[in-house]
């Protein structure tokens, strides 16, 4: 920039020592403006002079101060990690306030029950029951837990479970293998939540009774197949009792 002015600075000066030796100190008129007298002196330091005081404010021009943007932007990245790391001990803290559980359930005869972990803020009869209710268990708005009660009896720790009419009713429409599959899935869910040994279950306070056959007994963590024994044993006694009834 400096370099530039200097070399303008030149060429004007030459300009105007040509003009002196045309014409020096005469006045110009044209129409009804007059152009006041000046020398080629005096438009020759005037000239110095501007280019002088321009040059002088490029020099003395303060340096643009640095924009805020980096510390908004630092203050931003540390507001949002402070959000984060909120977010992160808000939901520890609801980690703290669940209850955790184990539902068991079957999907076939031939099969392990499966185990599945689910959490509650409160581990209820009626919790475990709608977990079991999304793998086809139990109905989902027709099964109830009435009451639950834990006892004591002959060294044993038993779960005296009642249900709603509408587990009953889902049970008549299912074949002998699936109400093996429920039934073991119920029991098998209870005991591992209550640390039982085993489950009486009724309907509505009275003895659980299907087109298989009734649960007068307390059922232990049996698998469907050992179940589907029992099923069997308790039709042959009902064979025998009415072939017995028919003989008197």
């Amino acid at each position: 920039m400096k370099k530039r002015n200097l070399a303008a600075l030149a060429l004007l000066a030459v300009m105007l020592l040509t003009a002196c030796g045309r014409a020096a100190d005469a006045a110009v008129t044209t129409g009804e403006i007059v152009v006041p007298e000046m020398s080629s002196k005096d438009m020759l330091v005037n000239s110095l002079e501007y280019l002088l005081e321009e040059e002088e404010e490029v020099q003395t021009q303060e340096p643009v101060p640095e924009t805020e943007s980096d510390g908004d932007s630092a203050e931003e990245d540390v507001a949002q990690g402070t959000e984060e790391v909120n977010e992160v001990q808000e939901a520890a803290e609801e980690d703290d306030t669940q209850q955790a559980a184990v539902i068991c359930y079957g999907k076939d005869m031939d099969s392990e029950l499966t185990q599945e972990e689910i959490t509650a803020e409160e581990i209820t009869p009626d919790v475990l029951l709608s977990a079991l209710a999304r793998h086809n268990i139990v109905p989902l708005f027709h099964t109830k837990a009435l009451s639950l009660e834990e006892r004591e009896e002959e060294g044993r720790r038993l779960i005296y479970l009642d249900l709603s009419e509408g587990f009953r009713e889902y049970l008549l429409t299912m074949s002998a293998e699936a109400e093996c599959i429920i039934i073991s899935s119920i029991v098998n869910t209870f005991l591992s939540n209550y640390d039982a040994d085993a489950v009486y279950i009724t309907v509505e306070g009275e003895t659980l009774a299907t087109s298989h056959t009734e649960y007068t007994e307390a059922i232990s963590g049996d698998m469907p197949e050992e179940i589907m024994a029992y099923l069997t044993a308790s039709e042959n006694e009902t064979e025998a009792d009415a072939a017995d009834q028919e003989e008197e």
